[in-house]
């Protein structure tokens, strides 16, 4: 059936009136199109088949004979019957034309199913030239949207043009968050208060030397000022004692703690600007004889240092770590001592891991690094959130990956174990000694055998050791009676540190190594002990075997100790054989 379009005067003014009768005569009836809002600059319709030669023609007519913008939204042939039986109009529905325009659109549309990309959304206008077809299928129509999405947002990407995909078309500006919680430097140096630019002091030297911790010590007639540099307490300042409880306050209220409290111990945190760096130092305080001690924690907050390959020199052991961080589900352990680089190394893990199809949560107390697009929960124990309910929250939030920040009782370990036998990875810290030590001490916590054997996949142990200045080192051979151990890996030649004494007043500070400035070593590197949970391992945990047993069986079978990883870095000159005695437990 063709239906003509119908004559409009050029010369129509354009009115609500004579769009209405535009809108009410035969064509447009005879098209399938009723008019679902019209003004003098839009007009909103409705239309069985939107891709209809007649309907387009009509639409047209309209923006060039009236000048106005029309929208199409597809409408059922039943909403078309509605609208006509509610609007009483006085066209006379001729039954066959009505069911040839049905039949014409159920045709059209049959026949484009296969070869549409997607449906025409509703209120979208139909441009000139642009041809869409309709879909009725849900699971064609769900994964062309997807499809339209994707190809938007790369859209968005290339164009740089994010306004035209803002979901919130807001005329007001939305103020920032302001970062109340930091402090400025300026704050710290822009001041006629002494003791006020002595604290400033305090945090900008330990950025300077990049130190790990911060030592304010008051002693019976001074207060001393230690760095941890390299693993190893340095003194620097050296404070009148009359100022000593002046700068603990003040310290104290930059970790927002109570002043007035001097009796107990408290936990606070400070985050300041610094070089245009915001640092972020946790606090804990402890009274004493001669005042309370001060100790912070500096915590990086750099995520460049986050590659496996920096960390860990030894490609069996990174080998070993990407395969089981790389795992589906599972618990893997890290074990050392406090300052070890453990949570360092297991960032780098997720580091790796994080993408966006990958959901991950962490609990930790406190946060240390910041990565975008995962989930940190920061424990609260005052207010009850400790690491068991933390936990156990998390199960709810569909997580792929859970990192444990750490292990502390019975409870956080078996619903960490059960996580990974539900089909979840889980990274988690322990303290203990060596890869075989962690799984007795999970036993010494209660948690059963065939628990253990059936969910820890891996276990690494680790232990940071200085390197050794490449400067100002010198090299010497190995002495049979005071280097047995160097003897016995083999060794004919050690590095050897050239360490300055800091303290003697006669000595040239200009002429000291500016690497190094006279300590000897420069950075530090990573020992790591790799034990694979594989099945003989696991009939050993299963039968509750001792450290000892498990340590030989995970010899055996190629697991390389920290002292053997440590030696090897003494052949390839990177450190020396006293910090690796210094570092190591030494076998009796």
């Amino acid at each position: 059936m063709v239906v003509d379009n119908p004559k409009i005067d050029s010369s129509m003014p354009s009115s609500n009136a004579e769009l209405k009768k535009f809108l009410s005569s035969n064509a447009c009836k005879e098209a399938g199109i009723v008019s679902l809002s019209v003004d003098t600059k839009d007009v909103l319709l409705g239309a069985m088949n939107p891709i209809y030669e007649n309907v387009q023609n009509i639409v047209k007519n309209l923006e060039k004979n009236y000048t106005v913008n029309v929208q199409v939204r597809q409408i059922s042939p039943e909403e078309f019957e509605k609208w006509d039986d509610n609007n009483n109009s006085s066209f006379i529905k001729d039954s066959k034309s009505f069911n040839e325009i049905n039949k014409t659109h159920n045709e059209v549309k049959k026949e484009n199913t296969n070869k549409a990309l997607y449906s025409l959304p509703p209120n979208i206008n139909l441009n000139k030239g642009e041809s869409r077809t309709l879909i009725d299928n849900s699971e064609a129509q769900s994964k062309s949207l997807f499809k339209d999405l994707l190809e938007n947002s790369k859209s968005i990407i290339n164009d740089d043009n994010i306004d035209k995909f803002d979901f919130f078309e807001l005329d007001e500006e939305v103020e920032e968050e302001e970062e109340i919680d930091i402090i400025d430097d300026k704050d710290l140096s822009d001041t006629d208060d002494p003791v006020i630019k002595a604290a400033g002091s305090i945090l900008a030297t330990c950025d300077r030397l990049k130190a790990s911790d911060i030592h304010v010590e008051p002693l019976e007639d001074r207060m001393r000022i230690r760095y941890r540099i390299d693993g190893v307490l340095k003194e620097v300042y050296s404070l009148p004692k009359a100022k000593s409880r002046a700068i603990s306050s003040r310290l104290k209220v930059m970790s927002k703690l109570d002043i007035a409290e001097r009796r107990l111990p408290q936990d606070g945190r400070i985050r300041c600007r610094i070089n245009e760096k915001v640092s972020d130092f946790r606090v804990s305080t402890l009274p004493g004889k001669w005042g309370e001690k001060i100790v912070l924690r500096a915590l990086q907050s750099d995520s460049s240092m986050l590659d496996l390959e920096k960390l860990i020199s030894g490609k069996q052991e990174l080998s070993l770590v990407r395969e089981m961080g790389s795992s589906p589900y599972g618990i893997f352990i890290v074990v050392g001592p406090t300052g070890s680089g453990k949570s360092t190394t297991l960032y780098s893990i997720l580091n790796e891991r994080n993408t966006p199809d990958v959901n991950i949560s962490t609990v930790e107390d406190p946060v240390e690094y910041t990565l975008d697009g995962i989930h940190q929960v920061q424990v609260i124990r005052e207010k009850g959130l400790d690491f068991s309910r933390a936990l156990r929250s998390l199960m709810r939030q569909d997580p792929d990956i859970i990192l444990v920040g750490e292990t502390r009782d019975r409870e956080t370990a078996q619903t960490a174990m059960e996580a990974a036998l539900t089909g979840h990875m889980v990274f988690t810290t322990l303290h203990a000694n060596d890869t075989a030590t962690a799984i007795t001490r999970l036993g010494e916590m209660g948690i059963p055998p065939y628990l253990v054997g059936s969910s820890v996949i891996g276990v690494m142990a680790q232990r940071l050791i200085r390197k050794i200045c490449p400067n100002c080192s010198t090299e010497r051979s190995v002495d049979p009676i005071k280097d047995s151990l160097a003897v016995q890996y083999e060794c004919k030649t050690l590095k050897q540190a050239n360490i300055v004494d800091l303290s003697d007043k006669e000595i040239d500070h200009e002429s000291l190594c500016p690497i190094c400035n006279g300590t000897g070593y420069k950075g530090r590197l990573g020992l790591y002990e790799v034990m694979k949970v594989t099945e003989p391992i696991r009939e050993l945990i299963m039968k509750s075997s001792t450290a000892d047993v498990i340590r030989e069986r995970s010899a055996e079978k190629g697991v390389k100790s920290l002292l053997d990883y440590g030696m090897d870095l003494v052949k390839d000159k990177l450190t020396t054989l006293e910090e690796v005695e210094r570092v190591c437990l030494l076998n009796d």
